[in-house]
């Protein structure tokens, strides 16, 4: 929770505070008061810097909310049930209101009507996300169409994705795939009569088997697929557990080249367990794309194209408007590999 986070931030705080004290000499009175104004007056500072830097750059009046505390704003009030506090802020301010959480000014919707306002009419006004520090980690700087800002690389994106991968002649494809992994469960259920069975575990492995299925097209043989799978589910399961994490630096955006929490660290460990199944298919997919290495089984001697080739053809054309890289292409192929 933001509250477990703030509360470690503070003991740090402390912490560093106390061996700082300690440094000092005891009995220099003069030292100590000195300090204490010292970090007094730069709360101070930072805290009027950053009131009238927030109303320097919003010239239209902000929506009215609850205003918090200096320097971390709403963070400490936060309770486990957003949704149920959001509720209640809305009866008290209205159906829009404002929340500031550190340096991130918020902006809570809970009418239908602002709703389709935002969503609906003015959706390319609106269209940007703030990725969390995590995303950004996780998609090489925001490359995917999750995170990506709207503008043309967004739109080229788009139009690969519904265009040609998930156009009906590209799903029909991959029909076959997907009813031999539907009927897979299916048959592993039916084996399990009578013991108990985890259905969202089932319901996971099955979606992720389909997705994996869609990406390689079919080309990996069975016993490798299964150790494929295994490997990239538990990666992606503690990918899932830090984009669910709430960090210090998502809302104090200077501390973000610290990496105070070692969220960049971890995620770039788990991107090279994910280089390592996603390079060799690529490098496959890119020699057979060339009349190397021969055929492949499955969907490429069908004459029929997986994911992976459709983002290497593109890559490789040479009157695309926005080239891609093979870095770019990883973070698309992960937001695929996400169950949904």
């Amino acid at each position: 929770m933001i509250s477990d986070v703030l509360h470690k931030l503070l003991s740090t705080i402390s912490n560093q505070w106390t061996w700082w004290w300690d440094v000092i000499n005891e009995k220099d009175e003069l030292a100590r008061a000195v300090l204490t104004v010292s970090i007094m007056l730069l709360s101070i500072l930072f805290y009027l810097w950053t009131f009238l830097k927030s109303k320097n750059q919003n010239s239209a009046p902000l929506p009215p909310g609850p205003c918090g505390l200096p320097i971390v704003g709403y963070l400490p009030f936060l309770s486990t049930n957003l949704h149920h506090q959001f509720a209640k802020l809305a009866k008290q301010y209205g159906p829009i209101y404002k929340l500031r959480f550190g340096k991130k000014l918020c902006v809570v919707l809970s009418s239908p009507s602002l709703a389709k306002e935002v969503v609906r009419d003015l959706d390319t006004v609106f269209a940007d996300r703030d990725p969390h520090i995590a995303a950004l980690a996780a998609t090489n700087g925001g490359f995917d169409i999750a995170f990506a800002p709207y503008g043309p690389y967004w739109r080229t994106m788009r139009k690969v994705f519904v265009r040609e991968m998930l156009s009906n002649t590209s799903l029909k494809d991959t029909y076959s795939l997907r009813r031999d992994e539907v009927k897979k469960t299916i048959r592993d259920l039916h084996s399990k009569i009578g013991m108990a069975v985890e259905i969202s575990e089932i319901t996971f492995l099955m979606e992720f088997n389909v997705i994996m299925s869609m990406l390689w097209g079919g080309t990996v043989d069975i016993q490798r697929a299964d150790s494929i799978g295994t490997e990239f589910r538990a990666v992606i399961s503690k990918i899932i557990e830090l984009f669910a994490k709430p960090y210090v630096s998502d809302f104090f955006p200077i501390l973000a080249r610290f990496d105070v929490q070692g969220v960049e660290r971890e995620m770039k460990r788990l991107l090279q367990g994910v280089d390592r199944i996603f390079d060799p298919r690529i490098e496959s997919r890119t020699r057979m794309n060339r009349g190397e290495g021969g055929q492949e089984n499955g969907m490429k001697s069908k004459g029929k194209k997986d994911f992976i080739q459709i983002l290497l053809e593109f890559k490789e054309r040479e009157d695309a408007a926005i080239p891609i890289t093979l870095q770019q292409i990883k973070a698309l192929l992960m937001v695929n590999t996400f169950p949904h």
